[in-house]
C-alpha cells in the first residue's frame, strides 16, 4: 500500500468555499453505498459509512460516524447526558503494546468502559460533528464513486442531530439548521430503536439482534460503533464482538489522522476495499474511519481503483448528548 501519510498530507485542504447541492450529496452517497453493499432483502440494514435522510419510497441509508471520547471540550453539563469527554484514562490499559486486532479492541473496550454516562431522555439528541473528506462538489457530482483526489479533496464539517426516540433529525447546510420529522413531507429515516441499542451489552446479544432486530432496522456493529452516541457498556460490547470476527486485522501501515498517530483496524470487503475504524494510538478511543483500496480493482460501474486509493476519510470531532437540535455542547 502506498504511504498513507503522504495521501493524507496531500488531501487535507481547509480551503472549503462551497457546499455540495443536496442532490449532488445524495447521488454521491447513494452511489458509494450501492456499489459496496446491497440492501438486505427483508429488513432494513444500515451501512456503516453513509448518512442521508431519504423519502419513504427510497432505500433507507444511515451513516457512520459516532463514537465516544474524541476531541471534546470537557464533560457534559448538568442537563447533558452522554460520555464525558475527558483526558486519557488514568488506570493501566489491558495491553501496553497490543500486537493483534483482538488486543487493540480489548484496549478500546476498556477505554470505553471508563467513560461517564447518564441515560438520555427520549427527547434529547445525539449530536455528531465530523470532518469528512470529500472531492470538490463539481467533480463529486460527475464522479460520485471517485477516489479522493490528492491535493484537491477537502474536509467539510458535518453536523447532525438525531433524537433519541428516532422521530426527529436535523443537520446544518450552509450554516442553516434544517429540522426534519418522521413522516413529514413523506420523509423517513431509519433508526435502530434506542430500546434495542441499550440491550447490546454482550456478543451473544449482538448476534441475536442481527438475526432478529427490534423494529426491523439493523445496523452492522461497525456502523453502530461509529454512528450512535453509545452507552459505555454497549460500545465496549461492540468492540469485543468485532474482536471475535474473522478477518479483522490491524493495518500495519502508519496513519496520521488530524495530527495524531492512529491505529487502523479493518476488514476487506468486495475483495479490494478495506473498511477501517481508526483508534487513537495512546488512548484507544475511536477517532475516525476510512475506506481504502488494498488491491487494484475495476468496480461494477467501470470506475478503476488502484491499491492505496483513499475513498473515504472521516474524523470524529464531537459526539455527545444534547438537549435540542442545534445545541453543540
Amino acid at each position: 500500500m502506498m504511504d498513507e501519510i503522504s495521501i493524507l498530507h496531500e488531501t487535507f485542504d481547509d480551503d472549503v468555499t462551497t457546499s455540495p447541492s443536496p442532490e449532488a450529496e445524495q447521488r454521491a452517497r447513494h452511489a458509494l453505498q450501492n456499489r459496496i453493499t446491497a440492501p438486505a432483502p427483508v429488513r432494513r440494514r444500515l451501512s456503516w459509512w453513509l448518512s442521508i435522510p431519504v423519502a419513504a419510497t427510497a432505500a433507507a441509508v444511515v451513516a457512520v460516524v459516532v463514537a465516544g471520547n474524541v476531541n471534546g471540550k470537557g464533560a457534559p453539563g448538568p442537563t447533558t447526558a452522554g460520555p464525558a469527554l475527558s483526558a486519557a484514562p488514568v488506570a493501566a490499559l489491558p495491553y501496553l503494546k497490543p500486537v493483534s486486532a483482538a488486543q487493540v479492541l480489548e484496549n478500546a473496550a476498556w477505554t470505553a468502559e471508563q467513560e461517564a454516562w447518564v441515560n438520555p431522555a427520549p427527547t434529547q439528541f445525539m449530536y455528531v460533528e465530523t470532518l469528512e473528506m470529500r472531492n470538490k462538489p463539481g467533480y463529486e457530482q460527475k464522479h460520485p464513486n471517485g477516489t479522493l483526489l490528492p491535493g484537491k479533496a477537502e474536509y467539510r464539517t458535518i453536523q447532525e442531530w438525531n433524537r433519541i426516540d428516532g422521530q426527529v433529525w436535523a443537520s446544518k447546510r450552509n450554516g442553516k439548521l434544517e429540522v426534519n420529522h418522521q413522516g413529514q413531507n413523506g420523509g423517513w429515516k431509519a433508526f435502530v430503536p434506542w430500546s434495542q441499542v441499550v440491550k447490546l451489552t454482550s456478543s451473544a446479544v449482538i448476534d441475536a439482534y442481527l438475526e432478529h432486530p427490534e423494529g426491523g432496522v439493523t445496523a452492522e456493529p461497525w456502523a453502530l460503533a461509529g454512528q450512535y452516541v453509545l452507552p459505555p457498556d454497549v460500545k465496549a460490547a461492540i468492540f469485543r464482538y468485532l474482536a471475535q470476527q474473522p478477518g479483522v486485522q490491524v493495518n500495519p501501515d502508519a496513519v496520521n489522522l488530524d495530527g495524531r498517530p492512529a491505529i487502523a483496524l479493518g476488514e476487506v470487503i468486495e475483495g479490494y476495499l478495506s473498511r477501517e475504524l481508526l483508534f487513537d494510538k495512546d488512548t484507544y478511543s475511536l477517532i475516525g474511519d476510512r475506506l481504502v483500496a488494498v488491491n487494484d480493482e475495476t468496480a461494477p460501474n467501470s470506475s478503476h481503483h488502484k491499491k492505496g486509493d483513499l475513498l473515504r476519510q472521516v474524523i470524529y470531532r464531537k459526539m455527545i448528548i444534547v438537549d435540542k437540535a442545534g445545541d453543540t455542547d
